[in-house]
C-alpha cells in the first residue's frame, strides 16, 4: 500500500489547483491512488450528510448518483459511516470515480472508520483516490474531522448536503463551501425530521433545492435532454387527481397526510395513491411515500 501513496506539497506542480484557491490550503496531501494523483474527470461533486441517515436519504442519494453516471463526475466525500459511505458505494456501483478525504492518516492501522478499509481499497482499484493531509500513522481526533471538511468542499465546484441536523459536521462543510465561493446544494426532507433542520436552513439561505440528478446537472450548467427530465411531465399522462397527489409530495408524506392535504374522499385518495405506486411514479419508504420520477 505505502508504495502507492504520493505526497504532494503545496508548491508542487502536481498539487490540485482547486485547493490552492481555498483559504488555508493544506501544506501537503497524501494521495493513495493508482497513478499517485486525483481522477481527471470534468466535474467534481462533494457530498456530505449525517452518519444517522434515514431510508429516504439513502434512497434519494442513490438515485441522484445513478443519474450522474454518464456525465463525467467524480464524487467526493469523507468515508464516514452514513451518507458518506452511501455516496462512495453508490459511485462505485455506478462506475463513477470517487475520492475519500480522511480525518486520519492513510495507514491501515490509522484509517477511520476501520470497517471501510476494504471500501478504500476498492475506491483506489477502481481509479479513484483516498487522500489525507495528516501523517501516515496519525489517528483521527475530534478536531481532525472538521478540519478535513474544508478539503471536501474545496475539491468541488459544489457541495450537496443530503441530510443534516442544524449542528453537524455537514453544516461545517457548508460554511467552508461558502467561504471558498463554492455552490451549496441541498435536498429537502420532512419538516418533522431532525435531519431536515440543517438542509432546510441552507435552502432558506439560498442553497439550490435538489430533488433529482437533473437538478444537479442544471446547477453545473449541463444541458439535460427532455427524455432525461425528472419531475412531472406531460408524458406521464396524469389525471388532475394524480397531479394533485404529486404536488403534495414535495417532501415525504404518509398516507394520512396525503389524504388530508388532497381533500379527497379517503377511498378515492387511497385508490389514486395505489395506482401511482403500481405505475412506479411514487414509492413507499418506511411509512412515507416519495416521488419515484
Amino acid at each position: 500500500m505505502a508504495e502507492n501513496i504520493n505526497e504532494i506539497k503545496l508548491g508542487s506542480a502536481e498539487y490540485p489547483a482547486v485547493l490552492r484557491e481555498i483559504p488555508f490550503p493544506p501544506k501537503k496531501i497524501s494521495v493513495w491512488s493508482k497513478n499517485g494523483g486525483l481522477p481527471k474527470t470534468k466535474h467534481y461533486l462533494s457530498i456530505v450528510g449525517t452518519r444517522r441517515n434515514s431510508a429516504y436519504g439513502e434512497e434519494i442519494l442513490r438515485k441522484i448518483i445513478a443519474g450522474l453516471a454518464r456525465h463525467d463526475f467524480t464524487i467526493v466525500s469523507g468515508m464516514a459511516t452514513g451518507i458518506d459511505t452511501i455516496a462512495h458505494k453508490s459511485a462505485l456501483e455506478n462506475k463513477i470515480q470517487t475520492v475519500a478525504v480522511l480525518g486520519s492518516g492513510i495507514s491501515p492501522a490509522a484509517l477511520y472508520p476501520k470497517q471501510n478499509l476494504r471500501m478504500a481499497e476498492e475506491i483506489v482499484s477502481s481509479g479513484g483516490a483516498v487522500i489525507s493531509e495528516y501523517d501516515y500513522d496519525m489517528k483521527a481526533t475530534l478536531w481532525s474531522f472538521p478540519q478535513r471538511n474544508r478539503i471536501i468542499s474545496g475539491l468541488s465546484r459544489a457541495t450537496l448536503v443530503v441530510e443534516a441536523p442544524e449542528k453537524s459536521g455537514s453544516m461545517i462543510t457548508a460554511r467552508f463551501a461558502l467561504d471558498q465561493n463554492r455552490d451549496i446544494l441541498a435536498i429537502p426532507n420532512s419538516v418533522f425530521s431532525q435531519n431536515a433542520y440543517g438542509t432546510h436552513k441552507l435552502i432558506k439561505q439560498g442553497a439550490a433545492l435538489i430533488e433529482s440528478a437533473e437538478d444537479v446537472l442544471r446547477a453545473y450548467g449541463i444541458e439535460v435532454e427532455n427524455a432525461q427530465l425528472g419531475g412531472l411531465t406531460a408524458k406521464l399522462d396524469l389525471s388532475p387527481e394524480e397531479n394533485k397527489i404529486l404536488e403534495i409530495l414535495i417532501e415525504p408524506a404518509d398516507i394520512d397526510t396525503l389524504i388530508r392535504k388532497s381533500k379527497m374522499a379517503s377511498h378515492t385518495a387511497q385508490a389514486i395513491i395505489g395506482l401511482l405506486e403500481i405505475r412506479g411514479i411514487i414509492k413507499k419508504i418506511g411509512n412515507e411515500y416519495v416521488k419515484n420520477i
